[in-house]
């Protein structure tokens, strides 16, 4: 059992990607933008980070910088699961260890496997 935490502006998408995570027995805590993922990744200090890229405010991907930034989170897995294209995606989105990409929509077995891929 892993703590996730979720960050998607949607939330009728962020509770149905809770609820995927949380029949597979792991305990799930959302934010509604980058900034409250910037706070409650503090708080909580999760497992691992499902991340929009694109949220009002402050984007995913900008987000997960800040908490690379910060020892006390710097190195929680983030899976990025974006409507963006794949180029953007490689635009925007960090090469790094364990930072995954998955496309919108995901197919719920695909996401959490690699939800779990990267705990």
């Amino acid at each position: 059992m892993a703590m996730i935490l979720i960050a998607e502006d949607e939330p009728t998408l962020a509770d149905m990607l809770g609820q995927f995570l949380k029949n597979k027995g792991h305990l799930v805590t959302i934010a509604e933008d980058g900034a409250q993922m910037i706070v409650k990744a503090k708080e909580i200090k999760p497992d691992a980070i499902v991340a929009d890229v694109m949220m009002p405010g402050t984007y995913g991907t900008s987000a997960y910088k800040t908490l690379q930034e910060d020892s006390s989170t710097k190195g929680i897995p983030v899976l990025f699961l974006t409507a963006i294209t794949p180029e953007q995606a490689t635009a925007l989105i960090p090469e790094a260890p364990g930072v995954k990409v998955m496309h919108k929509p995901a197919e719920p077995a695909e996401f959490v496997a690699a939800v779990e891929s990267l705990l």
